[in-house]
């Protein structure tokens, strides 16, 4: 059984590296391989990942020409996992939000089971008001064009079968901002194989818990970046 995990990353060097090494400790049985997509880091995360390639770890780092965002990123990474011809690809983000343990577990439903996809459904994720405000109304706009109520509509870690993710990305635009989101949705729409598994949020890896993606000043409160982003992907959304 052969497994890649693609993971999109943004100045994630102070904690990719541990991050890789637990989930190639979790996944051991699998051998598996990692693909980093770097979306124009400034803080060396590609340096950072490649240096635990050197430690027995497989891993290959993709770079985007220019900062592209999570949504592209993610799916030049799904895309970059079909190109290895493996039996399951995990997707991932390079925060290192997930226990390697819950990983395996989301692989081990999807290589026993009969599912097509494996979602990583978090909860008590002691977020900010807004966040989890955020959260509901992402699993309302799925509801809408599914009419399938997801635990978790925008976790970023799925597991999927190759036959079902070529069919998906078929299906989502390149440059979509929220891919996640749309495949979630497509998923439940199509009727495709599908279980959620509960499985732990813990903090960033790294000195910040938050990272610097929306530059809030206060985690209680939304960024304009942050704010902006949701107004234009709800744009997106109603597009497609």
């Amino acid at each position: 059984m052969r497994v890649t995990v693609v993971m999109p990353a943004w100045n994630e060097a102070e904690g990719i590296a541990g991050f890789l090494e637990e989930l190639d400790s979790a996944l051991a049985q699998w051998a598996p391989e990692f693909i980093v997509i770097d979306d124009c880091s400034t803080d060396g995360t590609a340096a950072a990942a490649l240096l635990v390639g050197e430690r027995g770890v497989r891993v290959s780092v993709l770079s985007n020409d220019v900062n592209r965002g999570h949504g592209p990123s993610t799916m030049r990474a799904l895309r970059a996992g079909l190109d290895t011809d493996a039996d399951v690809i995990v997707a991932i983000d390079g925060d290192g939000q997930f226990l390697g343990s819950d990983v395996g577990t989301v692989v081990e439903r999807l290589v026993a089971g009969s599912a097509r996809v494996v979602e990583g459904a978090r909860s008590d994720r002691g977020e900010a008001a807004y966040r989890r405000i955020t959260s509901e109304v992402t699993r309302a706009l799925v509801w809408s064009r599914a009419r399938s109520l997801p635990a978790d509509a925008n976790t970023p870690l799925r597991a999927y079968r190759p036959d079902i993710l070529r069919r998906l990305l078929d299906r989502v635009p390149a440059d979509a901002m929220t891919p996640n989101l749309i495949i979630s949705a497509l998923v439940r729409r199509w009727g495709v194989p599908l279980v959620e598994v509960p499985v732990t949020s813990r903090p960033r890896r790294g000195s910040s818990a938050h990272g610097t993606t929306w530059g809030a000043r206060r985690a209680s409160l939304p960024s304009r970046r942050f704010v902006t982003f949701c107004l234009r992907a709800a744009g997106e959304w109603v597009r497609l």
